[in-house]
């Protein structure tokens, strides 16, 4: 009977590495034949599942041509970077947070900064932001951000994950059966050697399965979710799109030249008037080492004046 369990144990073990296998090797064929997994639902026994929908695509047509072809349900995941000018940076995050929250999305993570106001330079603050937001908003979400703010650059990046995904799935697929297998066989086992053999392997395909759907759980989201990295930093007026005229220029260059002379004094009058303390104590200091020093030449200057007298009387 012994015998009888283990042949039955090899051929299952040979079939699953057989479906193993093919999975890996008929990906490129898979890719634009079998189903693909669009809906996402929970078993009975808590654990993530995934269902198929009908693979459906469609290409652009040559003439005479009515070929199907073009996925309309691939994996994408698109990652953006903007950044951006604000003349009032607390109005424009405020009107940030408020969009993201209206259309379903969140601040994964948020870093301002409000400047050095003793830096004896000009305040400038910014904001970085890590914002995710669903993938069919984000159209509504850049139109928000282009309103209340100057764009100065932003780039986008989109990455099809759909033949990782599809993968992935097969592979999943494959370790279903064979847990299936494997549970089967645990029910016919007789001895606790053979129990304990294909407990331990079925713990392995449990762990691997868990590793893969969290996996899939991962990439969904990211194609959920769009991720966007937002820079905003606050100016006094926005960057010029266009180039100007040289006279316009110069004339705009002579306003802020004077600008920056007024906001010198302005800030040199502020510095000196934080620092009197510290400039009275200085001029105290200098005051009584200059009193020292002219003291001792006085007195150095005595002492010779009496050497050079006695000098005389004894000649």
């Amino acid at each position: 009977m012994k015998k009888s369990f283990w042949g039955k144990w090899v051929i299952v073990a040979f079939t699953a590495s057989f479906l193993l296998t093919g999975c890996g090797s008929s990906k490129g064929a898979s890719y634009a034949t079998e189903e693909m997994a669009t809906e996402e639902a929970y078993d009975e026994n808590g654990i993530y599942e995934y269902k198929s929908a009908d693979f459906e695509a469609e290409l652009p047509k040559a003439a005479g041509d009515d070929q199907k072809v073009i996925d309309s349900s691939r994996k994408l995941i698109t990652t953006m970077n903007i950044s951006a000018e604000a003349e009032n940076l607390d109005e424009v995050l405020e009107s940030v947070n408020g969009r993201v929250k209206e259309l379903g999305g969140y601040v994964e993570s948020s870093n301002i900064y409000n400047g050095s106001r003793y830096s004896g330079r000009a305040i400038t603050r910014d904001a970085n932001l890590t914002i995710r937001i669903p993938a069919d908003k984000l159209e509504v979400f850049l139109q928000t951000v282009e309103g209340v703010t100057n764009i100065t650059n932003k780039s986008q990046n989109v990455e099809d994950v759909t033949l990782e995904y599809v993968d992935t799935e097969s592979r999943k697929k494959a370790l279903k059966a064979e847990e299936s297998r494997l549970l089967e066989i645990v029910q016919t086992a007789e001895t606790v050697e053979d129990i304990i053999a294909v407990e331990s392997r079925l713990s392995e395909v449990r762990y691997e399965l868990e590793s893969i759907e969290s996996k899939l759980r991962t990439i969904d989201n990211k194609v959920h979710y769009s991720t966007i990295y937002l820079d905003i930093t606050e100016v006094s007026k926005y960057t010029p799109v266009e180039e100007k005229s040289a006279g316009k220029r110069m004339v705009e260059g002579f306003v802020e030249s004077c600008g920056s002379v007024l906001h010198a004094i302005v800030e040199f009058f502020v510095w000196f008037v934080i620092h009197i303390p510290q400039l009275v104590l200085l001029a105290i200091v200098i005051t009584i080492v200059v009193l020292v020093i002219r003291r001792g030449l006085k007195k150095k200057k005595k002492v010779v004046a009496d050497k050079t007298n006695d000098n005389t009387q004894n000649e």
